[in-house]
C-alpha cells in the first residue's frame, strides 16, 4: 500500500469518527492510540492531522498537541448563512450552462440520496456523501472556482453538526424533497426558484441546528458545543 494511501485512509477514518460524534469537540487526538485502533504506524496519522487541520475539523495547539475542532453557536450561524448565500449564487451561475446530462446525473445522485432513507437503519452518512455530490456537481458546472473552494471548506466545519440534524426524520425527509424540488427548478431553468431553493434548504438546516445546540446547551453554562453534532 503506497504511503499516500495510508494517509487517506487514516483521514478518512478520523473524520468519520469526529462526524459521528466518537471525538467530541475539545477532545485531544492522540496520536499512538490512532494508530493503534487503525494498525497503522504514526506518520500516516501525522499527515492525516495536517490535512484535518486544514479543513478545519481538527485544530493544534502549541505544546498540547492536536484536538477536535469547537465551534460556537455564532460560528455555526456564520458558517450556514455564508454558505446558504454561495449555494444561491451557484444556481445562479450554473442555470444559464446546464445541460441534459448534467440534470440527469443530478437526478440520479436524488434517487441515491432516497435509497439511502429507506434503508434499515437509514443510511446518513451515504446520504451525506450523496448529498455533497450534488452539490459538489452544482458548484463545477457553476465555474466558480474559489466558490466551490470556500463552499467545501465550510461543508467540512459544519459537517458533524448536519449528520447529528439528519437524525431527525422529519429535516431528512424535507432535505429530500428539497434536492427533488432543486433538480426540477434546472430542468425547468427556473431561475429564481433554483436559487430560493438552494438558500433556503441551507437556513432550514441552520435553524434545526440551532434548535438541538439550544436543547443540547439547556443545562450549559457556556456557548461551546460541547457534544458533536454533524450538512
Amino acid at each position: 500500500m503506497q504511503v499516500e494511501s495510508i494517509v487517506d485512509l487514516a483521514k478518512h477514518h478520523i473524520e468519520l469518527w469526529i462526524i459521528k460524534g466518537e471525538y467530541e469537540p475539545g477532545q485531544k487526538l492522540k496520536e499512538g492510540e490512532i494508530s493503534e485502533r487503525l494498525g497503522i504506524s504514526r506518520p500516516p496519522v501525522r499527515e492525516a492531522f495536517k490535512t484535518l487541520e486544514a479543513e478545519g475539523l481538527v485544530e493544534r495547539r502549541p505544546r498540547r498537541g492536536v484536538f477536535v475542532s469547537e465551534m460556537t453557536e455564532k460560528d455555526v450561524r456564520e458558517a450556514y448563512t455564508l454558505k446558504a448565500v454561495l449555494y444561491e449564487m451557484a444556481a445562479d451561475l450554473a442555470i444559464d450552462v446546464i445541460n441534459p446530462d448534467q440534470i440527469d446525473q443530478l437526478a440520479g445522485i436524488v434517487a441515491a440520496m432516497d435509497t439511502c432513507i429507506n434503508r434499515t437503519p437509514v443510511d446518513i452518512l451515504q446520504y451525506q456523501l450523496h448529498h455533497q455530490h450534488f452539490h459538489d456537481i452544482i458548484m463545477t458546472i457553476s465555474g466558480h472556482r474559489r466558490l466551490k473552494k470556500i463552499s467545501v471548506s465550510l461543508h467540512n466545519q459544519v459537517c458533524r453538526f448536519s449528520y447529528q440534524s439528519l437524525q431527525s426524520s422529519q429535516h431528512l425527509q424535507s432535505s429530500l424533497r428539497y434536492h427533488r424540488e432543486i433538480v426540477k427548478a434546472f430542468k425547468d431553468g427556473n431561475r429564481q426558484t433554483a436559487r430560493r431553493l438552494m438558500k433556503a434548504h441551507v437556513l432550514e438546516a441552520l435553524e434545526v441546528c440551532r434548535q438541538m445546540l439550544d436543547s443540547q446547551q439547556s443545562s450549559e453554562p457556556t456557548k461551546t458545543v460541547a457534544a458533536s453534532a454533524a450538512k
